[in-house]
């Protein structure tokens, strides 16, 4: 492919949700950017998309192009329908916040959820999330095989998720049901039905969050939502209701759907390669380093999205005021000019430059620290009670769930024997 040229892809299409990794070889041999003419502008280099993520005056988080706050309703281009906006119409208001919100907002937001969010508040649920680690496996150990996704690799995040905002654990599959239908509305292309099951999910989330907000308010306790209803910062006030719903959005998908996939995916790549799989038993401390390879190698999130506020160009691609544009940190995290061998899975890889599997920049990932300590503590627990640990063929489906923004196999099915 001849250099400078623009690429052309469409990212729904199902041969690249199956396996995006060769579009972002092709991207990088064009120059790091392309186009997707559904969406907008793809931007895979690493060094432009580093630049990019910094320059929230020309690229705004808020994507939304009538300032209404975060709509959950995809990013397709029509209009939500009258029947879906009738729904909404029952949800408690909302405004732009963190994720979707541009500095100075973002910074405020930012201070204000970092106490709940820091490393040392993260450390400290170690105990309670190694507690909840082997409950899990507890359950299906004398059996020898695991349904992985819904036996562990989503209860484990959703559960430590739940108990931090303080949700009932009766609840838990209900928030979950909740939180995918309001996740793919952040980040997916919806059918018109789609957008109607991710409305309802939208009010049920408001009415069951909006009385606890308030209990907190009345009656702090010392859980994260909590936390985050009460902080005071440097004289900032306290995040309002309208900011805590779409800040509890993101934290939903920061705290279940990445670690998801983040586990499933990394499983996959310990199946395929015993001789990893036995270093990490014999050396759990190199467990870490696995997890941070697996988010560069076959990241959760693939990509978010920004909004052009004005004309502008990258790389010699005209991108328009209004125009969205697609921040690919998978791709980033394939630039064979900052990984050399992108395709290979190596935990030793030297690396002068942080992967962006988390993001980059202002908006890198807030939930960050929780997700890597959910993914040591599965692996320290996965590899040091379970061995000989094979993928059952017959009791899995490896195809990919249909988004191209997030990234996590099916169903994965498990042999094992008891580690005693």
């Amino acid at each position: 492919m001849a250099k400078n040229t623009t690429p052309e892809m469409n990212l729904a299409d199902s041969g690249h949700i199956e396996c995006p990794y060769k579009a972002y070889a092709s991207l990088h041999e064009a120059g790091g950017v392309g186009r997707d003419p559904n969406i907008g502008t793809i931007v895979a280099g690493y060094d432009t998309l580093a630049a990019l993520a910094k320059n929230t005056g020309v690229y705004s988080s808020a994507i939304t192009e009538d300032d209404r706050g975060p709509r959950h309703m995809g990013i397709n281009s029509e209009p939500v329908q009258d029947d879906v906006e009738e729904i909404l119409s029952n949800a408690h208001p909302i405004v732009n916040a963190l994720f979707t919100a541009d500095p100075p907002e973002h910074t405020r937001h930012r201070k204000l959820i970092s106490k709940a969010l820091s490393p040392r508040s993260v450390r400290a649920l170690e105990p309670q999330i190694r507690e909840i680690t082997t409950e899990l496996i507890d359950a299906f150990i004398d059996r020898g095989s695991v349904d992985l996704i819904p036996e562990f690799a989503v209860p484990l995040p959703v559960t430590v998720i739940a108990d931090i905002l303080g949700v009932d654990r009766a609840d838990i599959w209900t928030f979950k049901h909740w939180g995918d239908l309001m996740i793919s509305g952040n980040i997916d292309l919806l059918s018109h039905e789609r957008r109607r099951e991710v409305a309802h999910a939208v009010v049920e989330l408001h009415d069951y969050f909006v009385p606890r907000i308030e209990d907190r308010r009345r009656e702090p306790t010392d859980d994260l939502l909590s936390i985050m209803v009460n902080t005071e910062v440097d004289g900032e006030p306290p995040l309002t209701t309208e900011e805590l719903l779409p800040i509890i959005d993101q934290i939903l998908l920061a705290g279940h759907e990445t670690t998801t996939n983040l586990i499933s995916n990394a499983v996959l790549v310990l199946l395929n390669d015993d001789a990893l799989m036995d270093r990490l038993r014999r050396n759990p401390d190199d467990i870490p380093a696995m997890v941070e390879e697996a988010l560069r190698w076959d990241p959760p999130i693939q990509c978010t999205y920004r909004r052009a506020t004005q004309d502008d160009r990258i790389e010699g691609v005209e991108v328009k005021a209004g125009e969205m544009v697609i921040p690919m940190w998978a791709g980033a995290n394939w630039d064979p000019e900052v990984f050399p061998n992108p395709e290979q899975f190596d935990i030793d890889r030297p690396t002068t430059k942080p992967h962006m599997g988390f993001g980059f920049g202002p908006h890198f990932c807030a939930g960050a620290e929780l997700a890597r300590l959910e993914a040591k503590i599965a692996f320290e627990e996965l590899l040091g009670r379970l061995g000989d640990i094979k993928l059952d063929e017959s009791e899995s489906d490896l195809s990919h769930l249909p988004s191209f923004a997030s990234h996590g196999y099916k169903k994965i099915g498990l042999s094992f024997t008891r580690v005693d």
